[in-house]
């Protein structure tokens, strides 16, 4: 009997970090191609990420870095892809057998017009890659991948064939931070403003009388610099008290939490922040930070299903919560409860998950009954 081969499976975006060498995926890229691209290659799968590529006899393909375009994929998996050409090549994809998957970590239905993004995705802006296309490219797919159960309960009213997997940790990448004393406790934040719905402001009313008063200090890590606000401007954080990093590409992004003993998650409390996944969370728990979010249903998930974290309801439960993990070994026993819960949250546990989804898309396809 003809030994069967390989499912092929290839992970395409244009989510990357310009000026890099080697070229490195941004955080939307890295989390939802990269690591589930590597799980899958563990699993058996011939895998590949790349720029989009498109050829009329073979369909989608990878564009590496040598210009090159790699087809033969079984499944072809689009990640934030929103242009017009993306949309009219789909169908000759279909035709030639390809099975095409959209993932989707982020709502941008719902985007905020605080939010960079918005203006980034205006169809009146970008009329050829704009977020009205990305809905047309979601709805077109064969499947959708969703991240968050919102967003699967989002695209599962609209059309059939939708999945979710959560997001995962590559834990192996990070180091626990060293715990430093009661004195002169530093909260901190990590992220970029120009991307955010008023979240930083839920924490504004009280935040800098509070660090004050106890004595603490405010981190930012992630400034963009280029005129937008840091995190401690946005929350009215005296400047004698507060230290800033800025942005760095993936490869390095662990180190922007080492400056930090309490992390801080503020969300507004509006349906986009609905729509989040806990990966911030995530993040904090692998650095050895632990961690406070305003409510969001994945965060509320994280802290009561997962053990992972802590919510804060109210500007008292933040302050509760603050004063709580002011104190050293309760930091220590915080952190090591969460590295231990961390362990159901890491990629390569999610990597059955994804590999389920992709057999069964393929289970159904024609191209690949017949390899």
């Amino acid at each position: 009997m003809r030994k069967k081969r390989k499912p092929t499976i290839g992970f395409i975006t244009g989510d990357w970090a310009w000026g890099t060498d080697p070229l490195q995926p941004n955080g939307c890229a890295w989390y939802r191609c990269k690591l589930p691209m590597d799980q899958l290659k563990k699993l058996g799968w011939v895998t590949g990420l790349g720029f989009p590529g498109f050829n009329q006899e073979k369909g989608f393909g990878l564009i590496i870095d040598d210009g090159k375009i790699i087809h033969g994929w079984d499944i072809i998996v689009f990640k934030l892809l929103m242009q017009r050409e993306v949309l009219e090549y789909m169908p000759r994809a279909k035709e030639l057998g390809q099975k095409i998957v959209v993932d989707v970590d982020d709502w941008f239905d719902g985007l905020a017009p605080t939010n960079r993004a918005y203006e980034a995705t205006d169809p009146k802006k970008h009329p050829d890659n704009n977020r009205e296309l990305y809905s047309e490219i979601i709805m077109a797919a064969d499947a959708v991948i969703t991240s968050t159960p919102f967003l699967y309960d989002y695209y599962s009213a609209k059309r059939s064939n939708v999945y979710m997997v959560r997001n995962g940790i590559d834990l192996e990448r990070w180091k626990q931070r060293k715990v430093t004393s009661n004195h002169r406790v530093k909260i901190g934040w990590v992220g970029a403003t120009p991307w955010r719905s008023g979240d930083l402001e839920q924490l504004s009313p009280f935040i800098g009388p509070y660090l004050q008063s106890r004595r603490m200090m405010f981190h930012h890590s992630g400034h963009t610099g280029g005129g937008a606000p840091t995190a401690a401007e946005q929350l009215g954080v005296p400047k004698n008290i507060v230290s800033t990093l800025p942005l760095v590409p993936i490869l390095s992004y662990p180190s922007l939490f080492q400056p930090i003993d309490i992390g801080l998650v503020p969300l507004n409390d509006v349906k986009f922040n609905h729509a989040k996944s806990f990966i911030k969370g995530l993040e904090y728990a692998a650095a050895g930070v632990p961690f406070i979010s305003s409510y969001a249903p994945e965060y509320e998930y994280l802290s009561k299903e997962g053990e992972i974290g802590r919510v804060a309801y109210s500007h008292d439960d933040w302050i509760y919560h603050l004063d709580e993990l002011r104190n050293k070994e309760l930091r220590m026993d915080e952190i090591a409860y969460n590295l231990e819960k961390l362990q159901n949250f890491t990629m390569d546990a999610r990597g059955p998950e994804w590999n389920e989804v992709f057999m069964k898309l393929l289970a159904d396809s024609e191209q690949w009954q017949n390899a």
